[in-house]
């Protein structure tokens, strides 16, 4: 390869004595092109225009001098190639330093030795010959090797993707699962593998031909693909069976709404060769590490309660696990009875009253939610609460519950029996709204006319620990409301005084029945209630004693300083009317046999 430079160069002289110029021309005109310019604008555009190979820049001109031209054409992207030498009369070192920094790459005192300027110009148009040669090499070499790239991934994906669909194959599917189970076992998270198959497939081929067929495969996939997460996995095994893969779920609820929504999608109607068709599909799902700790293990039972859900009658959805598969299916039912019960108010509310141990009176309740089910009767929460907190519903219903105990609140207290402090239980589901809690609190308060101050929201520890900021932000912005916080079941969870500490906006701590009931019999229970309400007193917060069903457990709770309680001691929870006729003396409240305990009065 000749790496000589190109014959005939182009130099551009700058300078403003036309003398110098006329020396320099003579000195180099014979081996290069020659440009010149009297001034530093000149240059610039001379510069522009012709873009020289190199050029002799004078450092001390009138107007714009040389430091001022080398700065513009060094920062110009057209040209900051071209290698500057600077010309000066000055042998400053100030001026070298400042040359080098605007992009000089040499400098040439006045009176110039003739050899010497030959030798410099000859040397960096050399080096910018070799830059160019080496620049251009780069460039193929990169070019080559994202050809390169290119067709490896193109390779790759021929190797590992479903060329019909464009979704990963067996193989890639393979890989995927033994990734996510891997995943899995670190984070502890379960991991899907659902089996989705074709109910018409074969219908489709046989009637309309496989061009019909690929179609369908095609719109499937894409369907599909819309309704994972970008973490999830499509592929297609082959003909009309696809598989999905969903990592790191933490209920197997996940994987079941996904399998609805698999069956929405493909329950709506195809457009094949010009015909609307319909078919609908069935889905198999395994779970790891409960059905299988191997990927072959997981294949294997997800593909077993995909052909349950086609001997089902087809478009289902079974799990692989006969309970997992029955739980599912009362879940389903469960769902659709609870959104019946809200139309058709089956949802109810009991109070039980909260009493304070100073005055013997009722200064608060707390409202329970029950549902009168039709064909099993009254459910305590236990046994739906769940249900509505996987579904979603737990939002609609804990709106009911707030809107309706303030409102009965309201008509208490304007019959006379108040003001009472009213305690309302929220569900985590309900507190990860956040804004949207506080703006129902704020409407349902200003609706029903219950003042802020009364209202005690509580919540469990549990919800606390796991966002202790976002949960502090929107307990403090509750408490500029008015409204205060009760921490429930305190001492079941991660009860930490730490956690007091950030979370100020807490107002009352309410002490698990599970201490209580043995406070009798085992003197541990007995020092764990007096700790905590001794740091209660301390923090300045109330307390209030749950689950009281005798005297002795009164006298202890008293003798260590508790605030309030309640328990069936006094009264179990109440019906609405039955609230209100113990508040009007009707029904006694409990207390032992003369009705109250020795030192309370209602």
């Amino acid at each position: 390869m000749d790496n000589s430079p190109p014959t005939r160069p182009t130099l551009l002289i700058v300078d403003d004595s036309p003398t110098n110029i006329r020396l320099m021309s003579d000195l180099l005109g014979r081996d290069y092109r020659i440009l010149y310019a009297t001034n530093g604008q000149d240059a610039l555009t001379s510069a522009f225009a012709e873009h020289p190979d190199l050029i002799l820049l004078d450092l001390m001109m009138p107007g714009m001098d040389g430091f001022d031209v080398c700065d513009i054409l060094q920062k110009d992207d057209r040209t900051r190639d071209i290698p500057i030498l600077l010309v000066t009369g000055s042998d400053d070192p100030d001026a070298e330093t400042s040359g080098f920094a605007c992009g000089a790459v040499d400098f040439l005192v006045k009176p110039v030795n003739p050899p010497v300027v030959r030798a410099r110009v000859k040397t960096h148009l050399m080096l910018k010959h070799q830059k160019d040669i080496l620049e251009c090499t780069n460039l193929a070499l990169t070019q080559e090797i994202q050809e390169r790239k290119r067709l490896e991934g193109q390779l790759r994906e021929q190797a590992e993707y479903d060329s019909l669909t464009g979704l990963p194959n067996r193989k890639l599917f393979q890989d995927r699962l033994q990734q996510a189970l891997l995943a899995g076992e670190r984070s502890r998270l379960l991991c899907a593998l659902m089996f989705v198959d074709l109910d018409r497939f074969k219908w489709v081929n046989d009637t309309l031909g496989h061009d019909a067929g690929d179609q369908l495969l095609i719109e499937v996939a894409g369907r599909l693909r819309a309704v994972v997460r970008k973490s999830d996995t499509v592929a297609r095994l082959g003909g009309d069976e696809f598989t999905i893969i969903l990592a790191d779920i933490v209920h197997e609820s996940v994987a079941e709404l996904l399998g609805r929504k698999v069956l929405e999608q493909l329950n709506r109607p195809f457009i094949l060769m010009g015909r609307e068709v319909v078919i609908s599909g069935s889905v198999g799902i395994a779970l790891h590490p409960r059905d299988g700790t191997t990927a072959d293990a997981l294949i294997k039972h997800a593909d077993i309660a995909m052909f349950q859900a086609k001997e089902s009658g087809r478009n289902d959805i079974r799990f692989f696990s006969v309970e997992l598969n029955r739980r599912a299916q009362q879940r389903l039912l469960l769902e659709g009875e609870m959104r019946n019960a809200l139309l058709r108010g089956e949802f109810y509310l009991d109070y039980q009253p909260i009493i304070a141990l100073d005055s013997g009176r009722i200064v608060g309740m707390e409202a329970l939610l029950r549902w009168d089910h039709p064909r099993q009767g009254i459910l305590a929460p236990r046994e739906f609460i769940p249900w509505s907190e996987e579904s979603g519903l737990i939002v609609k219903i804990g709106a009911m519950v707030l809107q309706t105990a303030c409102r009965d609140a309201v008509e208490w207290w304007e019959a006379g029996h108040g003001p009472m402090k009213l305690a309302v239980n929220l569900s985590a589901l309900q507190f990860r709204e956040g804004d949207r809690l506080v703006e129902l609190v704020e409407e349902i308060l200003l609706k029903t006319g219950f003042p802020a101050r009364n209202l005690a929201l509580e919540i469990t520890e549990s919800m606390m620990v796991r966002h202790p900021d976002r949960v502090s932000e929107i307990l403090n912005r509750l408490g500029t409301m008015g409204v205060s916080i009760s921490m429930d079941d305190f001492g079941t969870g991660f009860s930490s005084l730490a956690l007091l500490k950030r979370l100020p906006s807490v107002h009352t701590l309410k002490i698990d029945r599970s201490f209580v009931g043995n406070l009798e019999q085992n003197p541990r229970d007995a020092a764990f209630v007096a700790a905590i309400i001794a740091m209660a007193n301390r923090l300045g917060l109330q307390v209030v004693t749950e689950g009281v069903e005798s005297a002795a457990q009164l006298e202890i709770v008293r003798h260590h300083g508790g605030n309030e309680v309640q328990g069936y001691f006094f009264s179990p929870p109440l019906g609405r009317e039955a609230f209100l006729a113990l508040l009007e003396g009707r029904i006694p409240l409990g207390g032992g046999e003369t009705g109250l305990p020795m030192g309370l009065k209602c």
